[in-house]
């Protein structure tokens, strides 16, 4: 790339003495500029893609050591707690979790921060397959059947519908896809839920895949809603995390009948214990949230497409074409 470069320099000389114009290419530094990855995305990419072919040399052993097996981990083997979000077992699952993860890292990690955003992808992941320990747990116990701690299981469904959690927080209303505008952000945490069920009842998943995408939707909304230290104090009570915003818009009043008291009570139990900055010092109270900026900056942006649009109308004259009557 270097020899190229240097080749278009020269080039670029040669076409100033002969008076013929030639475009160069870009400068290393424009190249860089313009390829725009997070470390923090080439780093998890990196981790699924490793993790699959470790699993698959693993597998001509018959060994799961990277995934999540309850036994294993009640004898020693916690770092399953960890590896099991991110291994695959098809790398159709790694291509579609790596796009996920490039897709949202463009919205998140610019508000949030690196260490945030990495923060937030290592509590989701082992949350999701503790909360999934502590249930086949309670299964063998209930049922006494083997496999809730003898098979192992993995993917990374959870962190993935986690993610769709904390772009609802961001970007509530934003269209991923323009052809299916009414599809919105706030749509997909419910939309992945529904798609894990469908699959589930179709027996073409187990009952894990749907047990680990459940809790993975519920840590991040846990985390973001109570635990997630923002400017403005830890955790976000906006409507914009509340149980029925998950659902859609006609069943929002039927799921607030019997989701108020349960929110209610979480809120000011976790209210209690986070601290009013603005209580603190009246220059606190001018801190913005970037959560808060940036649900704003959308809606204005929104509001000046639309204001763009009405000013495009060609509207009727106020002047009317018919000739005035006469008036006798």
């Amino acid at each position: 790339l270097q020899q190229l470069l240097q080749y278009s320099t020269n080039l670029r000389r040669m076409s100033q003495q002969s008076g013929i114009f030639v475009q160069p290419l870009a400068s290393w530094q424009q190249i860089q500029s313009r390829i725009r990855i997070s470390p923090s995305v080439v780093g998890l990419s990196c981790t699924y893609l490793l993790f699959y072919l470790i699993t698959e040399l693993l597998h001509a052993n018959k060994s799961h050591t990277l995934e999540f097996t309850p036994s294993d981990v009640f004898t020693g083997s916690v770092w399953q707690l960890v590896t099991a979000g991110f291994t695959e077992t098809s790398i159709l699952a790694v291509i579609a979790d790596i796009c996920i993860i490039v897709i949202s890292n463009r919205f998140l990690e610019p508000v949030w921060g690196s260490f945030e955003y990495l923060k937030f992808i290592g509590i989701v992941n082992t949350a999701t397959y503790s909360v999934n320990l502590v249930i086949y747990f309670v299964g063998y116990l209930a049922l006494r059947e083997e496999g809730f701690l003898y098979a192992p299981f993995s993917g990374g469904q959870g962190l993935m519908a986690g993610i769709l959690v904390g772009l609802k927080q961001l970007i509530p209303d934003h269209v991923m896809i323009r052809a299916v505008s009414a599809v919105r952000v706030r749509h997909l945490p419910l939309a992945s839920f529904l798609l894990a069920l469908l699959l589930t009842l179709l027996r073409i998943v187990n009952t894990r895949y749907l047990t680990v995408t459940i809790a993975g939707l519920a840590s991040s909304w846990i985390y973001l809603r109570y635990f997630q230290l923002r400017d403005t104090g830890r955790g976000d009570f906006s409507e914009a995390l509340s149980i029925a915003s998950f659902f859609p818009e006609s069943a929002q009043p039927h799921v607030l009948k019997y989701s108020t008291a349960v929110t209610n009570a979480m809120d000011g139990m976790m209210q209690s214990r986070t601290v009013d900055l603005q209580s603190l010092s009246p220059t606190v109270a001018t801190i913005s949230d970037p959560v808060s900026e940036r649900r704003k900056q959308i809606a204005l942006q929104a509001l000046n497409e639309r204001l763009k649009k009405a000013e495009d109308v060609d509207w009727p004259s106020s002047d009317s074409d018919q000739p005035d009557h006469e008036i006798v």
